[in-house]
């Protein structure tokens, strides 16, 4: 009997100082919150990466619509040249003749749109029509007559084209001017572009 009982208190024992098999079990297969969050973290992240772009996309879109239907556009865009009419002056355009000559192109484009269908069907009469012209460089207001000529079928300005541009602002062969219009003023704009390079004198031969 001492046996037996000494062999039961000696099991007891045992069981008591080793530690539990249940226990190591849990704990080898528990995973730490920092540990899983942590590995998460790189997912979660793509994730709201990915929605932050579409939410973007979405955003940009949504702004285009909106200023599609406004007519407006807040893109940022190069320096856009106002002068849409431009022209090299020719000899004929500085003589006796008085006038200048536009491109036809240029004219059903930048001037006749601009001017109303009964001032643009004046200026298939005798008369033609009369435009106001802002001198952007020296700050003057002119006028001048704008027909088309019915034999050559050319639009020209004429009347005070001499006096008022060819004079007053010294203008020569090869000189490029520029014409746009001014919608809030109701007039064209005008400038000198660009001025003809100066020629040298030509070396004596005899030197």
């Amino acid at each position: 009997m001492e046996n037996t009982s000494s062999s039961s208190s000696s099991s007891d024992s045992l069981m008591k100082s080793s530690p539990s098999t249940d226990l190591t079990l849990s704990l080898s297969h528990t995973t730490s919150p920092s540990i899983a969050s942590s590995s998460s973290s790189p997912e979660k992240k793509a994730s709201n990466s990915d929605s932050s772009k579409t939410n973007s996309r979405k955003r940009t879109l949504k702004n285009k619509q909106d200023q599609d239907l406004l007519g407006v556009s807040t893109t940022l865009k190069l320096y856009e040249d106002p002068w849409k009419i431009k022209k090299i002056l020719n000899q004929s355009d500085l003589g006796s003749l008085s006038r200048l000559l536009l491109a036809n192109d240029l004219v059903e484009k930048y001037v006749l749109p601009v001017l109303g269908v009964e001032e643009a069907s004046k200026t298939e009469t005798i008369k033609g029509t009369k435009i106001r012209i802002w001198d952007s460089d020296t700050g003057s207001n002119h006028e001048l007559v704008f027909k088309r000529w019915n034999s050559s079928k050319s639009y020209v300005f004429i009347e005070n084209w001499t006096k008022e541009f060819v004079k007053r602002r010294e203008l020569k062969k090869g000189d490029e001017i520029g014409f746009y219009w001014d919608s809030y003023n109701c007039k064209f704009n005008f400038s000198v572009l660009k001025r003809a390079p100066m020629l040298l004198p030509a070396a004596n031969s005899n030197s």
